[in-house]
Parts: C-alpha cells; structure tokens; sequence
C-alpha cells in the first residue's frame, strides 16, 4: 500500500467514522434540561411513554410551569461561529412557523430548540439573537441539579452524549421519544427532505 494510499483511507475512515458516530434513527431520546436565552428552564422528557416539554419561568413574580405534548420535536446543534448552521436557521423558522402548534394548544404540532454548544453559553448566544428573527427557543445555558445519566444539564454533555461530531445536525424525535430522523450538515435542498421528515413523524403521533 502507497502511502498516498493510506491516507487516502485514514481520510475515509475518520470522516465516516464521523458521520457513524452520531446517535441514529431508532436510538431513543436522552432527557435533558437546559436553560434558554429568555431565562425559561427547558426540560424534554418521556411521562407516561409520551414526549413531554416542560417550561419553568418567571412572569410577575410567579413561579409559572407550562407542560406540552408535541408530536414531534426537533433539536438542532449549532453554534454562533458556524456558518452553515447560521445559514440554515430562516428555513428552520419557516418549517417551524409552519407545523408547531396553535397558540395555547398544547398537544400536537413540532416543537423546534435550538442547541447551542458555544462554550461561554448565553453571553454570546444572547448578543447573536439580538440581531436575528428567529421564533424557535434557544438553549444555551446549565441547569441545577442531581448530574445523573437519566437527564442531560449541559450543552457540552448535550454534544457528548449525542455523539455530535460536527455541526449543523438535527434530530427529528417523535412523539413515543424515538429518534425518527437525523440529518448533518445544511443544504437549501435539505429542507424538502427536512420537512418531508417532519410531515411523517408529526402524522405517526396522530395515529
């Protein structure tokens, strides 16, 4: 073997070595909590064998806890210095204005949250948003409590234990809490497959 060859295949292995080490279609949800850049605590978990979103914040002075039954739920890792992630998320917008829930419904529909593994959080998450229009939630910053395997409160651990590699990557996970699609990197021509996914999982949680 040459060694123009060789690394030839070191270059294939360690790139599809990359794309093979993301979780897959068929691996089930990894709970988490996480906090967003409107200061909400954002946690996604199974109740009852059913994908439950649940949103703690603060309105008035009230503690206020909001549950929701999306049928589908879509997470997309992303940081601020990636272009193609940056590029991606007006169409992101639009599939999520499109097929999230009505207002004060709060069964059905696609939730969509934003993953952002900056590693200082919020305080380069938040400047970002200012300048964008963008309606989906953002999470970007840790929560409290117990650090056990049964839920995620870190991005970095958000990144770990979802194996991602390389970003933009989106999980598409469907109401029973099963990954149903998962797709990296970011093309206009993604969307129309991207959508086509959502359409199938939004239609698999009526059934």
């Amino acid at each position: 073997m040459t060694t123009k060859t060789a690394a030839v295949l070191l270059i294939l292995l360690f790139t599809h070595g990359l794309a093979l080490a993301v979780l897959k279609k068929g691996n089930k949800l990894l709970a988490f909590s996480l906090i967003s850049i409107e200061d909400k605590i954002v946690t996604v978990t199974l109740e009852e064998n059913r994908l439950t979103l649940i949103e703690k914040f603060t309105k008035d002075g009230k503690t206020i806890v909001e549950k929701s039954y999306p049928d589908a739920v879509m997470l997309d890792f992303w940081a601020t210095w990636c272009l193609p992630c940056r590029a991606a998320m007006p169409y992101m917008d639009k599939l999520y204005e499109k097929y999230r829930a009505k207002e004060g419904q709060a069964k059905g529909g696609l939730e969509l949250l934003g993953i952002a593994i900056d590693a200082r959080g919020s305080r380069v998450v938040k400047p970002f948003f200012k300048r964008a229009t963008i309606s989906y939630s953002m999470l970007a910053d840790p929560t409290t409590g117990s650090d056990d395997e049964s839920l995620i409160r870190t991005t970095k651990k958000m990144k770990s234990r979802y194996k991602v590699q390389e970003i933009p990557v989106v999980f598409l996970i469907d109401a029973k809490g099963t990954i149903d699609h998962v797709h990296i990197g970011f093309t206009k021509k993604d969307i129309i497959n991207l959508e086509n996914a959502v359409k199938e999982t939004i239609q698999g949680g009526k059934e």
